[in-house]
């Protein structure tokens, strides 16, 4: 019900709070669409504004040209009505009068440059100059001032005015451009405002502007001018591109026009500041309305969340109860009746109607037992008449017969004025079976303690005296039981345990480590123990009950794990791990104590055991650490590495020398074993403390890096410097650029014949890999495939080699060359973990490869890792129909026996004796032995490495049957070995 109720009023805000965003968002939009509307009304305002200004400007204007020009219209009248009068005078004497009086116009007007007077046709022609040229062109009244083109000169701009009389007399007046600057000068137009007096096609007389005059300069006049007088546009100024409101008047009698603008900027700058306020009172209306709706869905979601948890706590209460089986009743004072949940009616085995939970206390009493019926009554009259609280337990008869335990608190509480009684029943009927199984395990736990084989006591947690002992406990430590019960827990442990009153593991703290106890017997003697304990109660007191398993065996086989843990079974020497932690404690307790660390690499002491069995190979390797314990115990401390490495540490570096010799003797000597002689050849590699960054172990591993330097370069020591480690990283990051290779795509193969010596005719090919980087360097295989062999990245990479030879064979075959086999070398990293039967039957099959189509070119230390499995995996794909081969023959630790048991097909004589066959005699001798050899066993042999002719007259003449070099062929690409297969075919066929 308080959840049906939280969840009406949860509808009910959400409803109201809806119509308030509501009504906000609208009215939002009204006021937002009404501020736009004025601000709309206010431009229209201030443009009508700005071009009625720019009007009344240019008007007035045009006024005062008019007032300025009918007064110089008026003196160069003037100045033909004097010039009219003297006509009767001598020329001199009326020419003289026509200066005075041009003089005195000139003298009266500053604007006018000079005065030019032109007589009428057929006049003297000595007394002036023809007029200009213009004037003919202009078409005015006589005595009408009359305008002609600007010109420019040395004094500036002018502007000819010239008037005419009837007899073609005329007075040509110049005028200054700048004249005109007074009247323009003074007007209020703003920073971005114009005025202007132009020609009537346009040229500008005389600006005023933030650009300058731009005097001379032709603007395009509005054709309204010519029919109005006077119009008012906005453009943009072709002199400096600001956009204004212009207005053109041409209404002053002379042909002249006015030119006013005021900056549209300019004029509406007081809007946008209007538009600005009217956006930010907008803006603050909307952010005002998006706040208050977050607040209001703020307050929602807290309120919603509120009531979820009062309907969740409702429901849970209710699931509480359900599954608790407990049950609430209500009475009133003075009702009979009991208002009771639908919980409690069902542990009464009771139905309320729907929608009654009234039930007469009559009817609960009578489900009582008989037997409790009566104490239970009696404490419930006791709780009505105010003696206390109730609380009883009993028994109810369920309609099916089953009795259920019951247990019953209640109180009296007020309740608006009137008294009322209201408790809790619940169901007690699983602790009651409970309590009845806890008597029956005491009875129980007695028995198990008693016969319980393992020793078994308890004693009190507070005086730590025994209560009980078992007999097992009697027997192993020889007390009697009155003895034993009168000991304390601190008497039969001793001082070395641990504390009596520490707390050992129970049930409730399962995940304590369990604790190792020595207790003493009566005799004196001590027993190791672990302790299993558990809190108990036994008569009424804390107790805590004690098992004890006697460990003294485990626990000198958990010594044994823990020596062997830190050091290696069958040398007895320490490992590298724990080396370095005795290291490293030693550098924290002795700070700067330093040490010296050679670390020695045994050659080819891991291949003893496949060879000569594994209990030559354990001796020798006992052999050799007994050597270096011996040396340790005089310096230091030892270690070994499986499988050929030894660390020998001295704890006073100056004597690293001194420790050097001293290995040098260890393995002077050859290892005598069942008659066989095995000499120790060893590669150092030293390097000093202390402990540092990397601690200890890193002084090791600059140890181990410098003797890795030494078996690389073949020296017997070598110091570690920092170097190596950097070019350690180096190869690191080699390997890393190996594996992005392969899977960019980077390696490609190149393809070698090989030739039949009888007729030189190509019969298979070598798979040659190369690395070409994206920059378009070659790395050599020189440089990558031992790195690779080293990484086992030469497993991924090899067999990527047979995909693509298995591809290339395909072409081949499509190219009519099918008789050509294709050859892969295969390191022996890659043929003991890349190699199987069923793999290479799968490539086989998938590429359609006949038999003998593949050649597998193996190393002889392919049979020296593991010849067993080598063996078995030869004859497998032999017998698939694989060639096998062995490369590079007789540069390894050759044996006849692999040569007669195994499944080969060709013999490849190392490049090295080929080169000097025909000059060496030594040489010749060893390729001589070795093609008799070959064919002795049935073999097919090859010789690798032939660049010149001598050395192919000499391998044809001693019977080789097949060669392979540049002077045969250089490795190629497949469609270069394509093409010359063809060419070959061609020429055989010629």
């Amino acid at each position: 019900m308080g959840a049906q109720l939280a969840r009406q009023w949860q509808r009910r805000r959400l409803a109201s709070a809806r119509v308030m965003r509501i009504a906000g968002i609208w009215l939002g939009i009204v006021i937002t669409a009404g501020l736009a509307v004025l601000v709309g009304i206010d431009r229209q305002a201030r443009l009508a504004a700005a071009e009625r200004q720019s009007l009344a400007l240019a008007s007035g204007v045009d006024r005062l040209l008019h007032v300025q020009l009918r007064n110089i219209e008026r003196a160069l009248r003037g100045v033909l009505a004097d010039s009219d009068a003297d006509a009767q005078l001598p020329p001199e004497a009326a020419a003289r009068r026509r200066e005075v009086s041009i003089a005195g116009v000139v003298d009266r007007h500053e604007e006018i440059a000079r005065i030019d007077f032109h007589p009428a046709p057929g006049a003297d022609p000595g007394l002036s100059s023809p007029p200009p040229s213009w004037l003919a062109r202009v078409d005015g009244p006589a005595g009408r001032l009359v305008v002609g083109p600007l010109e420019a000169d040395d004094a500036g701009w002018h502007l000819p005015m010239a008037v005419q009389g009837r007899d073609g007399a005329a007075v040509v007046a110049m005028f200054r451009a700048a004249g005109f600057a007074d009247m323009i000068s003074g007007l209020d137009v703003g920073r971005e405002g114009s005025v202007a007096i132009l020609e009537p096609d346009g040229t500008v007389i005389i600006r005023l502007g933030p650009s300058g005059a731009h005097a001379g300069r032709q603007i395009a006049l509005p054709a309204e001018l010519a029919s109005n007088g006077q119009h008012t546009l906005t453009i943009v100024s072709v002199l400096d591109q600001v956009q204004r409101l212009a207005s053109f008047s041409a209404t002053s009698g002379y042909p002249l026009v006015v030119g006013t603008g005021l900056g549209l900027r300019e004029a509406l700058r007081p809007w946008w500041i209007n538009v600005a306020c009217a956006g930010l009172l907008a803006l603050l209306y909307w952010v005002v309305l998006t706040l208050v709706v977050l607040r209001l869905r703020a307050e929602e979601r807290r309120r919603d969340a509120m009531l979820d948890e009062i309907a969740t706590q409702s429901d849970w209460l209710q699931q509480a109860q359900l599954a608790s089986g407990t049950g609430v009743w209500r009475v009133d004072v003075d009702a009979g009746d009991a208002r009771v949940s639908d919980e409690l009616a069902s542990l009464y085995g009771l139905e309320l109607e729907p929608g009654d939970d009234s039930v007469p206390l009559e009817t609960l009493f009578a489900c009582i037992h008989p037997e409790d019926s009566p104490a239970v009554r009696s404490a419930f009259d006791a709780m009505r008449a105010g003696e206390g609280p109730l609380l009883a337990e009993y028994r109810v008869a369920l309609p099916d017969g089953r009795m259920r335990w019951l247990k019953v608190r209640g109180d009296a509480v007020p309740d608006a004025g009137r008294g009322a009684l209201t408790g809790t029943v619940i169901d007690i009927t699983d602790r009651r079976a409970t309590q009845l199984r806890v008597e029956r395990a005491e009875t129980q736990f007695r028995q198990l303690f008693e016969r319980n084989p393992l020793p078994s006591w308890v004693y009190d947690t507070e005086s730590l005296r025994m209560l009980a002992v078992n007999d097992a406990a009697l027997d192993a430590y020889g007390y009697s039981r009155e003895a034993f019960l009168g000991l304390t827990i601190t008497e039969l442990i001793p001082p070395a345990s641990p504390p009596p009153d520490e707390p050992l593991p129970t049930a409730e703290t399962p995940q304590r480590r369990e604790r190792l106890w020595t207790v003493s017997t009566r005799d004196g003697g001590r027993v190791d123990v672990r302790v299993h304990a558990r809190d108990i109660e036994l008569r009424g007191r804390p107790a805590r009950l004690m098992l004890a398993e006697d460990v003294g065996a485990r626990l000198a086989y958990e010594r044994d794990l823990a020596w062997r843990a830190t050091h290696d079974a069958t040398t007895g020497m320490m490992t590298l791990p724990a080396l370095a932690e005795r290291l490293d404690a030693r550098c924290a307790t002795e700070e700067g104590a330093g040490f010296g660390v050679a670390c020695v690499r045994l050659r080819d002491i891991e291949l003893i055991a496949p060879t000569l069995g594994r209990d030559t190979g354990e001796r020798l390797l006992q052999e050799a650490a007994a050597r270096f314990a011996d040396v340790a115990r005089r310096f230091g401390l030892a270690a070994y590495a499986p499988a050929e490495t030894f660390v020998v540490v001295t704890l006073e570096p100056e004597r690293l020398q001194d420790l050097v010799r001293a290995l040098g003797e260890a393995v002077e000597a050859p290892v005598q074993l069942g008659g066989g002689t095995f000499p120790l050849e060893a590669w150092l590699g030293l390097a000093c403390g202390p402990c540092e960054d990397g601690g200890a172990e890193q002084v090791i591993a600059h140890a181990a890096l410098a003797a890795l330097r030494a078996r690389a370069e073949k020296v017997p020591l070598v110091v570690y410097d920092r170097q190596m480690s950097t070019q350690a990283a180096e190869r690191l990051a080699l390997v890393q650029r190996l594996r992005d290779a392969l899977e960019r795509g980077e390696f490609e193969l190149a393809y070698q014949p090989i030739h039949r010596l009888s007729d030189l005719g190509v019969v298979s090919v070598e798979a040659l890999i190369r690395w070409r980087r994206p920059d378009g360097r070659c790395v050599s295989p020189l440089d990558f495939i031992p790195l690779a062999e080293e990484s086992g990245l030469i497993v991924p990479i090899g067999a990527w080699v047979l995909e693509e030879a298995a591809r290339a064979y395909r072409r081949l075959a499509d190219a009519g060359r099918g008789d050509v086999s294709i050859a892969v070398n295969v390191s022996a990293v890659q043929f003991e973990s890349g190699i199987s039967r069923d793999g290479l039957r799968a490539l086989r099959a998938g590429a359609g490869l006949p038999v003998r189509a593949l050649h597998l070119e193996l190393t002889e230390s392919v049979l020296l890792r593991n010849p067993d499995a080598a063996r078995v995996l030869m004859l497998q794909l032999h017998e698939d129909g694989v060639c096998l081969s062995i490369d590079d023959f007789g540069t390894g630790f050759s044996s006849m026996a692999y040569l007669r048991d195994l499944p080969l097909d060709h013999l490849k004589i190392d490049r090295g004796f080929v080169r000097d066959v025909a000059s060496d005699p030594r040489s010749a001798a060893i390729c001589r032995t070795l093609i008799g050899l070959g064919h002795g066993l049935g073999l097919s042999v090859v010789a690798e490495g032939v660049e010149d002719a001598a050395q192919l007259d000499w391998l044809r003449a001693e019977g080789c049957d097949l060669v392979q070099g540049y002077h045969l062929g250089r490795p190629m690409p497949l469609d270069a070995l394509l093409a010359r297969l063809a060419g070959l075919e061609s020429s055989a066929a010629r």
